[in-house]
């Protein structure tokens, strides 16, 4: 337990930072004078940059070690944030953005790898469930934090904030996180990518509808919360940055309310209902957001998003750790991020582009199709690995094979 809570501290502080420029990004990049399309690109360069860095961290701290890659991830995100804030233009501000975005692959898909090191598969979900709650606490308060710097301060308060809570996770991450033993062999020879190996994770049916589902969750995150509510409240509500960070914030704090049970679910109902509800009632969110004239309205649409993302997170992660129980821990994490990754990058830049052809309404109503069609794949095609008391896997992931790797 002790090894979770020295992971779960940084990385409270690293949310809390990313969270609180969410509310005010998209209006940022709208400020360099560039359309909806192309400021959406702010969001897709950090996706792009952690997309380039997931495979190749991955593999390098399964040769390296975790400690190394999350020391420098933080370093990089805290360097880069005070960038952000001081972009003499916007193209500028997009290559900070993706060097921020490789910082965030270093450290968040070294920090994936971890927790599938130390965890048993019975009890992924809640353990899972605890540490996404840690992390909402912080990202819960950020958006409401960031959206009144904004207003006080100025757009670019944010990023400084930002670059104050990667400087504090960088000193936590250095003095708290400890490799785990007996599974990273340091310096160790054959720990290079193959094509071979990552095209073998995804003949598995199984880890490949979990790599769908966490595509379609990045997807409908970067795309819709971090993207479209934003714009959405601003130019077809009029609301201001204040009153968009607490509609995100609404959502931060339902997820938060209902991580933990969401967690305990997914060991004991497994972990494919989890992922089919949450994201057959994200898809209900979203077309909530559309009817919504008025702040109210936003929050409650908000409140619903929230309870679909209360196991968005660690409900597939759980299932892709399943499946690829006797595979290389931080290639399978680093496909798995790349996978998501690509969705996050995709996200904003297709939503935004039928945003600026039809309307602001239209990219809710697409997000909502393409996560019925989600779900619906991982129903058909998913399998159960773990036998949970109300369910039987197939037994090819028991505790005891995940224990002698470990």
């Amino acid at each position: 337990m002790l090894d979770v809570l020295s992971i779960y501290v940084p990385s409270f502080f690293n949310m809390v930072g990313m969270s609180i420029v969410s509310p005010i990004l998209p209006i940022y990049s709208r400020s360099f004078g560039v359309s909806y399309a192309i400021a959406s690109l702010a969001i897709s360069m950090n996706a792009f940059g952690r997309l380039m860095t997931d495979i190749p961290v991955g593999v390098a701290s399964d040769r390296w070690g975790r400690r190394p890659m999350m020391i420098a991830g933080t370093l990089i995100i805290t360097v880069m944030a005070l960038a952000n804030a001081n972009a003499p233009n916007f193209a500028w501000f997009l290559l900070f953005r993706f060097m921020q975005g490789v910082g965030s692959a270093m450290w968040m898909t070294t920090r994936q790898t971890l927790l599938a090191d130390i965890l048993r598969p019975e009890e992924r979900g809640r353990i899972m469930g605890y540490f996404q709650a840690f992390l909402l606490l912080g990202s819960s308060a950020g958006p409401t934090i960031g959206g009144w710097a904004a207003s006080v301060y100025g757009l670019t308060a944010p990023f400084y904030v930002y670059a104050a809570m990667g400087l504090l996770s960088t000193i936590l991450t250095f003095f708290l996180i400890h490799e785990p033993k007996n599974v990273v062999h340091v310096g160790g020879g054959g720990h290079v990518f193959s094509f071979k190996d990552a095209a073998r994770l995804l003949r598995n049916s199984t880890y490949a509808m979990a790599c769908l589902a966490t595509f379609t969750v990045f997807f409908q995150r970067s795309g819709i919360r971090t993207n479209m509510i934003p714009l959405y409240g601003a130019n077809v509500l009029g609301l201001d940055e204040v009153a968009i960070g607490t509609i995100i914030s609404y959502s931060t704090l339902t997820n938060l309310l209902l991580t933990v049970p969401m967690g305990y679910a997914i060991d004991l109902l497994g972990r494919k209902p989890v992922i089919v509800f949450n994201i057959i009632i994200m898809a209900v969110a979203n077309v909530a957001f559309v009817y919504a004239d008025n702040y109210w309205g936003m929050a409650i649409a908000a409140a619903v998003l929230g309870i679909a993302s209360a196991g968005a997170g660690q409900a597939p992660l759980a299932l892709a750790t399943d499946a690829s129980y006797n595979e290389r821990r931080g290639l399978a994490m680093g496909v798995y991020r790349l996978i998501g990754d690509v969705g996050s990058m995709l996200g904003p830049i297709v939503l935004s582009a039928i945003a600026d052809y039809t309307d602001l309404r239209t990219p809710f109503f697409v997000m909502s199709g393409i996560l019925i069609f989600s779900a619906l794949m991982v129903g058909l095609l998913a399998k159960e690995v773990i036998s949970t008391r109300l369910g039987k896997g197939t037994g090819l992931a028991g505790s005891k094979t995940e224990e002698s790797k470990t």
